[in-house]
């Protein structure tokens, strides 16, 4: 009888794999395997299946047998799936402790409808820095972005200085900003397979990403535009930065200071758009 695998990973191939890509075999298999289930079990609408959590349980014992810190959030938001797996496979009471979502007031929505309804592409910016500070909670946005199974592989490079802005190809001139580059460790989706079974994911993954930016930009009153690139800038970067050939850009955004209010590109209504 052969080794119970995972994903068609014998034990030993998951004690000796690159933790960065072992984190996300147990966010997915968390994913996929108890967290899809669960709150139909909890709801009465199936039965959980049975070794219900155990593939989880081992990725786990093999992250800690490894000797790998177990306090990172992934990793907590595993085991606190895993805990509520074991609680149903004991036959106890499992009671949720998070609150379903409430509406937003009515003064809240009006927030969220000038963000959503308000942002807009800029093409130019002010000569004026743009603070770490307002970077980095851009970034957050980011990684704050839907992404297929919970996999993680989004990255990102953060460019400053024109010379370097030369790198990725842009068809709008380049001034006075800061380039952030949205990128991807494909050895994540590699790992899992999603690049032969599900590659659109990949790129939606990265869309989600530069949206979820340009949202927060323009919400800290930054102006932002997403952009794409091709193979040779995807190489100009690797090349540059000394990148393994598994680290691939996918797009871009630009953000800055806005020098105007530029005229808000038109819409179609809804009912034309309803298929």
């Amino acid at each position: 009888m052969g080794e119970d695998r995972i994903l068609g990973y014998t034990e030993n191939e998951l004690m000796n794999m690159d933790p960065m890509v072992l984190r996300a075999i147990i966010r997915e298999r968390t994913h996929h395997t108890i967290e899809v289930l669960i709150y139909r079990i909890i709801a009465g609408k199936m039965a959980a299946p049975p070794g219900f959590g155990d593939t989880v349980e081992r990725l786990l014992d093999i992250w800690r047998r490894r000797g790998l810190p177990t306090d990172a959030p992934d990793i907590k938001w595993a085991l606190n799936y895993l805990g509520m797996a074991r609680m149903v496979r004991s036959g106890g009471a499992l009671e949720l402790e998070v609150k379903p979502p409430e509406p937003f007031k009515e003064d809240e929505m009006r927030v969220v409808e000038r963000l959503l309804y308000g942002r807009r592409s800029i093409r130019q910016w002010l000569p004026k820095p743009v603070p770490d500070e307002l970077v980095r909670r851009v970034l957050y946005a980011g990684l704050m972005a839907p992404q297929g199974c919970n996999i993680g592989a989004i990255r990102f490079i953060v460019l400053r200085e024109p010379e370097e802005w030369k790198l990725v190809q842009s068809d709008i001139p380049l001034e006075n900003g800061v380039m952030i580059l949205i990128c991807q460790d494909m050895r994540l989706y590699q790992a899992l397979g999603f690049d032969k079974r599900v590659p659109q994911n990949i790129y939606f993954d990265a869309a989600a990403a530069a949206d979820h930016m340009l949202l927060m930009a323009h919400a800290l009153g930054l102006g932002g535009v997403w952009l794409t690139h091709g193979e040779e800038t995807q190489k100009r970067i690797r090349e540059y930065f000394g990148l393994p050939e598994t680290f691939v850009s996918r797009c871009h955004i630009f953000i800055g200071w806005p020098p105007e209010a530029p005229i808000k590109s038109a819409r179609l209504r809804l009912e034309p758009d309803l298929v």
